[in-house]
């Protein structure tokens, strides 16, 4: 028995002198293996869920592709100034604004061949019949607005959307894709 006395006053004298105790140890190499076990866990959920880790039985979330279609072409026509009175009581607000309308393209005929722009003639105007059809139509809804309507908040979105369905209206081989101001002033 004097054995076990002198082993067990030599665990406490180790211990007095700065040693670890074996449990304190167990558990530090205990944690160290979970916090180990817990990154490589991660690690291989990260990949396999990312798509760089190839699982067997495992396919990885594909996003879906959109069909390769072409961008849509379109071209921007600005109009010249539009001067216009506008429908407040007495007649003296009037509005002065340039609209530039972008336009869808038309997709060319399969046969068709490219138009070829010949200049004109001198002393000849050449006019664009579809674009004075989008000037008169573009006065005829500006003219019924008001100074208030345009100056509200919502007045301008409101107006380019009123635009936009005018004219899609009268000129269906027209596609409007965006009205945009690039002056706008109203006079009160």
């Amino acid at each position: 028995m004097s054995d076990a006395k002198e082993v067990a006053v030599t665990k406490e004298e180790a211990v007095a002198k700065g040693g670890v105790g074996l449990v304190p140890l167990v558990l530090v190499m205990l944690s160290t293996v979970l916090i180990v076990l817990g990154a490589v866990g991660g690690g291989i959920y990260w990949l396999s869920k990312s798509g760089r880790l190839p699982i067997a039985g495992v396919v990885a979330p594909v996003a879906p592709v959109a069909a390769k279609s072409e961008p849509l072409k379109t071209r921007v026509v600005v109009l010249e100034p539009l001067l216009v009175n506008l429908a407040d009581q007495g007649g003296g607000g009037y509005l002065r604004v340039v609209l530039a309308l972008e336009l869808e393209d038309p997709p060319p005929a399969k046969d068709a061949k490219p138009k070829e722009e010949k200049p004109p003639e001198k002393g000849k105007v050449v006019v664009n019949e579809v674009e004075v059809k989008m000037r008169d139509i573009s006065l005829t809804v500006l003219g019924r607005e008001t100074s208030e309507g345009l100056l509200a908040p919502e007045g301008k979105e409101l107006l380019k959307k009123q635009l936009s369905q005018a004219i899609s209206e009268h000129l269906p081989e027209v596609k409007v894709v965006n009205v945009m101001f690039t002056e706008f002033l109203v006079q009160r």
